[in-house]
C-alpha cells in the first residue's frame, strides 16, 4: 500500500487526554465543562441473558425512524427487526435492553482516512489555500509545503486513532493503516479477510497515488503520468478507491479526465473516488455513466482548498456520496465532527440540498455500499451484521439525533454484535469481557479493547502525547481545521448580498443560493458547462442548454 511521502515533522501540541481521570474539570479529552448538562439518557438492562442481545428503542431503519426492537443473535447477526422480536428464536436467552430516550443507528462507516497519520495534531495552515494537493505535499507551483510527520506502524499508536473513531460511533473505516480489533478496516493489508471482523468478501484497494505521481507531477492534459495503475491491479480485489481530482486547478481535473479515458479505464462500477473536488458537470457525467461512487471529505477539502466536491452536481446526476474524515492534520478528528461540518455546509452553502436522512446515509449505508459491503453493514435489517450504535436522544428521536450528537451521547457500540464501548452499566449488563473503566465528559463508560497486546492505558498514554481521544459537548476540538469556505476571492463568508459566500454578489451569481465560486479549472469563472446562464451547481441538467 502506498503512503504519503513523509515531510519534516512539526512539534506536537501539548494537550492532555487523561481519559481515566476522575476530575470534574474541563480538560479536553477527560470530562465535561462545568455547567454543561449531561445527555438525556434512558437505557437499562431489563433482562440479563446468556447469548445475544435485544435492543428496544427508536430504530433508524429504511422507511424512517420506528419504535421497535432489534435482536442480535449469538453470531453477531441481526436476527429480527420489528415492533417486537419476542417470538424470535433466541430471544428468551438474549440480554434485553430497553431505551426510552435513545435511537439505534447503523454504525458509522468512515469511508476515507489515513489512519496511520492520525497520531499528529491538525496543521496550522493559516490563511493559505492551495490549488492542488501536490502544492501542499511537495511545494509544487512555488507553494509552501505543509510539514507533516511520517506514518505510524506501531499497534498502540494506531489503536489510539481507531479508539478516537470508535468513541464517536464508527465501526468500520477505509484507512491506510490500523490494527486488528477495535474499528474494522475495510482496506486491510495484505488483502485478505483475516482482519475483517466477521465480514466476508474482497477488501478495498485504497490507493493514494494511482497515477504514480509521488514526485509531484501535475499535468493539465494527457496521461503521461509516472506510473498509472493497471486495471488488473486496480480491480483485482474488490472496490478500487483512488485519490483523484484533489484540488481546483486544471491539473486536478485532468486526473479525472485521464482516468475516465478508454485507454486508462479506471472509472468503473468498482471505482469509488476519494475527494473528486476538481470536477465539473462533464466530469460528474463521466463518473455517473461509469457507475462510480464518490467520497466527500468536506472539512479537509475546505481547510486545504477553500472548496470541496460539487455535491449538488453529484446529487443531481445520481452519483452515490459517502463521507470520510481524510486525516487528522487537515480533517475531522471523528465522524461526529465530519457530520457536523457536512451539516453546516449543507445548511449555509448548499441550500439544504440534502435532508437529514440523506446526510446520515452518507456516513452509514452509502459508505458501506460504496466500499462493496452494503449487503452486510450500514443498514439495520435482518441478516445484516450487527454494527450498531445507541445514541442518547431528546424528544426528537430521529435522523438528526446522530447528526447533532456529542461523544457523551454514544451509549453503546457493537461491531458484529460484539460490545466494544458504551455506558458502564450497559456494557456490564451485556456480559462483555476485557472491558476497562473510562470517564468521558462526566459519564462513566467502559472500553473493551480487543487489540492483541494493547491495553487502555497504552492508548491513553499515546493520546496524552499526541491528540485527545475526545472533546465534550460545547467544546471545539483543539486547532480543529475550519469548515468555512475561504479564499482571497471569497474571504467574508455568507452575507445578505452573497447568500452562498462564494464571492460572487447575488445579483451576478448564476446560482445565488448554492456555493459555486470561480475556479482556475473553469477559467476563473463560475462553471456553466452548457452555457445556458444557470450554473452547474444549481442546474438539474447541466449538459442540456435547453433545460434546467
Amino acid at each position: 500500500m502506498k503512503r504519503f511521502a513523509a515531510g519534516p515533522g512539526f512539534g506536537m501540541l501539548a494537550v492532555l487526554a487523561a481519559c481515566g481521570s476522575s476530575s470534574t474539570g474541563a480538560t479536553p479529552g477527560t470530562t465535561a465543562d462545568a455547567g454543561v448538562p449531561p445527555p438525556i439518557a434512558g437505557c437499562s438492562v431489563i433482562h440479563p441473558g446468556t447469548a445475544g442481545l435485544a435492543l428496544k428503542a427508536t430504530l433508524l431503519v429504511p422507511g424512517g425512524p420506528t419504535a421497535g426492537e432489534v435482536l442480535v443473535d449469538g453470531t453477531g447477526t441481526i436476527a429480527c427487526v420489528g415492533a417486537s422480536c419476542s417470538g424470535s428464536a433466541g430471544y428468551a436467552n438474549a440480554t434485553q435492553i430497553a431505551c426510552t430516550s435513545a435511537v439505534v443507528s447503523p454504525g458509522f462507516v468512515n469511508a476515507h482516512d489515513h489512519t496511520d497519520y492520525d497520531h499528529q495534531p491538525p496543521v496550522d495552515i493559516g490563511r493559505t489555500r492551495y490549488q492542488h494537493r501536490d502544492e501542499w505535499r511537495t511545494g509544487a507551483d512555488g507553494a509552501v509545503a505543509i510539514k507533516y510527520q511520517s506514518y505510524a506502524d506501531d499497534a498502540k499508536t494506531n489503536a489510539a486513532a481507531e479508539l478516537r473513531f470508535l468513541l464517536s460511533g464508527v465501526t468500520s473505516v477505509v484507512g491506510s493503516g490500523g490494527v486488528d480489533g477495535l474499528v474494522r478496516n475495510l482496506a486491510v493489508s495484505p488483502y485478505t479477510n483475516a482482519s475483517m471482523e466477521g465480514l466476508t468478501g474482497k477488501t478495498v484497494l485504497f490507493e493514494t497515488f494511482p497515477l504514480g505521481d509521488t514526485n509531484g507531477t501535475i499535468l493539465t492534459s494527457g496521461c503521461l503520468y509516472p506510473a498509472i495503475i493497471t486495471t488488473g491491479s486496480a480491480f483485482g480485489e474488490g472496490v478500487f478507491a483512488p485519490h483523484f481530482a484533489e484540488g481546483i486547478n486544471p491539473g486536478a481535473e485532468n486526473e479525472i479526465v485521464c482516468a475516465a479515458s478508454p485507454a486508462v479505464g479506471l472509472l468503473t462500477a468498482q471505482t469509488t473516488i476519494l475527494h473528486a473536488v476538481g470536477t465539473n458537470a462533464r466530469d460528474v457525467a463521466s463518473i455517473q455513466s461509469a457507475g462510480s461512487k464518490v467520497v466527500w471529505a468536506p472539512r479537509s477539502n475546505i481547510a486545504l482548498y477553500g472548496n470541496t466536491m460539487p455535491i449538488t452536481e453529484m446529487k443531481a446526476a445520481g452519483v452515490p456520496i459517502a463521507l470520510g474524515t481524510d486525516w487528522l492534520p487537515s480533517g475531522s478528528m471523528n465522524m461526529l465532527r465530519e457530520l457536523a461540518c457536512a451539516d453546516e455546509l449543507n445548511s449555509k452553502y448548499f441550500a439544504r440540498a440534502f435532508d437529514d436522512e440523506a446526510l446520515l446515509a452518507m456516513a452509514t449505508s452509502n459508505s458501506a455500499a460504496a466500499m462493496g459491503f452494503g449487503n452486510q453493514i450500514g443498514t439495520i435489517a435482518t441478516g445484516m451484521q450487527a454494527d450498531l450504535v445507541v445514541f442518547a436522544a431528546g424528544s426528537d428521536k430521529g435522523w438528526r439525533t446522530p447528526i447533532e450528537a456529542s461523544v457523551e451521547d454514544v451509549m453503546l457500540v457493537l461491531r458484529g454484535g460484539k460490545v466494544l464501548y458504551g455506558d458502564a452499566t450497559l456494557v456490564a449488563g451485556t456480559n462483555a469481557t476485557g472491558c476497562e473503566a473510562m470517564d468521558v465528559c462526566g459519564t462513566h463508560k467502559s472500553v473493551c479493547i480487543d487489540v492483541p497486546g494493547v491495553a487502555l492505558a497504552d492508548v491513553q498514554s499515546v493520546a496524552q502525547s499526541t491528540y485527545p481521544l475526545f472533546f465534550c459537548r460545547g467544546q471545539t476540538p483543539t486547532d480543529e481545521p475550519t469548515c468555512i469556505p475561504y479564499r482571497d476571492t471569497y474571504p467574508n463568508g455568507t452575507s445578505a448580498t452573497d447568500q452562498d459566500g462564494d464571492g460572487v454578489p447575488d445579483a451576478k451569481d448564476d446560482c445565488p443560493t448554492v456555493f459555486n465560486p470561480p475556479r482556475s479549472m473553469d477559467g476563473d469563472v463560475q462553471s456553466d458547462v452548457d452555457g445556458d446562464g444557470v450554473g452547474d451547481a444549481c442546474d438539474g441538467r447541466p449538459l442540456d442548454p435547453g433545460r434546467h
